[in-house]
């Protein structure tokens, strides 16, 4: 009884803590809205994710007032439409989404393919430049945002939706819209110089799910490899979308890997479970190969609030910057 009567202020106080915290966010995200949905003269703009809004926001500028519907930690791969959420695409007036079958619940398709003003970024995307998208075991991966020269594809298509929209303001969108292309560009060469310093034999990765391959190929893989070798230096324990049962296979695969390719740092992700990490190393442990996990997380289909989508690639390449090259694992956990 004295162990509960010591830890029980302790247990309330950071329950007051994580209540309070949420309510403040829950407090930001109405008034968000609330201003969002104010008639003010300008283009309601409602992006699937926080990641889509980003850029749609810097293109859209002052004509604009733009909104995530899936941000935080949710999942956009199984997100279901909640209370309130289709009044959002009611008051829309254009609705930008990154496609591909990200938003593949029943829910959020029927709304976007009810929707008269949508613009899916990666199917217009898939159809400029098909010979750039990834496919694993048949099925397309989303996570074009990962590379940011092909997410610079969908600057056009997205400047032309305003436009078509709102032809007044047309050469602000393309002025935005040459801007974002030269941000991109700029920090697309960056994360090649900066990963790419990386010793070759340590460009190896191990994530929760396979958000990756286009960072990958883009950031990791040397050029002799672009073709299709670029394959090997990537693992994940979950498929393109995070709702997989791990089982006990999946983990066998990924300690192969790690003995294979000699890794010693496998990252988890900002918002999936670890648990499953946590099985690989002690199966890796078992067999005497030491596996480190990072406290810090990569982000791969979400944006930490306040984070960019470029803020979110340059994270990640910092973190993978410090933990693959590194001589000894002597960090983390």
């Amino acid at each position: 009884m004295g162990f509960f009567r010591k830890t029980l202020p302790i247990f309330l106080a950071c329950l007051f803590v994580a209540f309070t915290l949420a309510s403040c966010s829950s407090a930001k995200e109405q008034n968000h809205l609330k201003v969002w949905m104010e008639k003010n003269g300008k283009i309601k703009v409602l992006a699937t994710t926080a990641i889509v809004e980003d850029i749609v926001k810097e293109i859209g500028g002052e004509y604009a007032d733009t909104i995530a519907l899936i941000t935080g930690e949710l999942n956009p791969h199984s997100y279901e439409l909640v209370k309130g959420d289709s009044e959002k695409f009611l008051y829309a007036d254009l609705i930008f989404a990154n496609g591909l079958l990200l938003e593949h619940s029943p829910s959020m398709q029927y709304q976007l393919h009810k929707h008269k003003n949508v613009l899916f970024v990666g199917d217009e995307i898939l159809k400029k430049v098909s010979s750039r998208i990834i496919y694993i075991d048949k099925e397309v991966d989303p996570h074009i945002w990962m590379d940011l020269s092909l997410w610079a594809e969908g600057v056009d298509l997205i400047v032309e939706k305003f436009s078509s929209y709102d032809p007044i303001h047309k050469s602000s969108y393309l002025a935005n819209g040459l801007k974002v292309k030269e941000r991109l560009e700029e920090a697309d060469l960056a994360l090649q110089e900066d990963l790419r310093a990386i010793p070759l034999e340590k460009r190896y990765l191990v994530t929760s799910h396979d958000a990756f391959n286009y960072f990958v190929r883009r950031y990791l893989a040397p050029k002799d490899e672009q073709s299709g070798a670029w394959r090997t230096r990537l693992e994940a324990l979950q498929g393109l979308a995070p709702d997989d049962q791990i089982s006990a296979l999946s983990i066998q695969n990924i300690v192969k890997y790690v003995e294979e390719h000699n890794v010693h740092v496998i990252f988890p992700e900002a918002n999936l479970s670890q648990d499953s990490l946590h099985k690989v190393q002690e199966a890796c442990q078992s067999r005497g190969v030491k596996i480190v996990i990072p406290k810090e997380t990569l982000f791969g289909d979400t944006l930490e609030e306040g984070q960019s989508h470029i803020e979110m690639l340059q994270h990640n390449a910092h973190l993978l910057e410090t933990y693959l090259g590194q001589e000894e694992v002597s960090y983390g956990r």
